[in-house]
């Protein structure tokens, strides 16, 4: 298991522009190292370059994946497949359409993230206007919303509040760290 590390991946295609702010935005909360990698990479080998780097630092880690996680690279299966296999927690980040709705992709990685057995700390809506009533009615694990706006503080913060909980459930030995790291 990648103890100290949370993966970053996009419930659909979404602007790579959103997703680099958003994650750079999560890393600089958190003050954790920020690990970019494309989706076309081989998954195990990057996994492992991961799990060798972080026995050599004492902070978390979020891997920002770029593209489609789900698609088949040879016979190393889907960035999915890996991250299950390495058991390494995941956040999913959701953009809300022009109508502000939620694309059906969004349930759709949440259940496969479920038939996979990965640890899924839950989505978070990637910019966008934030309905507290819709998100509780869809019954998907919202932590809320990332806001990469100068104006995000507030619903930011609450959004790391909601990561932290769920990450530190996941994995209690972190608890005392991520804390000290986030609070």
């Amino acid at each position: 298991m990648l103890d100290f590390t949370l993966a970053l991946v996009g419930a659909g295609p979404l602007p790579e522009l959103s997703i680099r702010e958003g994650a750079q935005q999560l890393a600089d909360r958190f003050s954790a190292e920020l690990v970019p990698l494309a989706c076309g990479s081989e998954p195990h080998s990057g996994l492992q370059a991961l799990a060798s780097r972080q026995r050599e630092r004492n902070r978390p880690t979020l891997l920002r994946l770029s593209g489609d996680a789900a698609m088949l690279q040879g016979s190393s299966g889907s960035w999915f497949d890996a991250l299950a296999a390495w058991r390494c927690p995941v956040l999913l980040l959701a953009q809300p359409n022009s109508a502000g709705l939620i694309p059906g992709i969004a349930p759709a990685s949440v259940a496969l993230c479920h038939s996979l057995s990965i640890p899924l700390v839950g989505l978070a809506q990637l910019g966008g206007s934030w309905d507290s009533a819709a998100r509780r009615m869809d019954g998907l694990p919202w932590c809320g919303l990332l806001d990469t706006t100068d104006n995000g503080g507030a619903a930011s913060d609450a959004l790391v509040r909601s990561i932290q909980q769920r990450w530190k459930r996941m994995n209690p030995g972190i608890s005392s760290d991520l804390a000290k790291l986030a609070g």
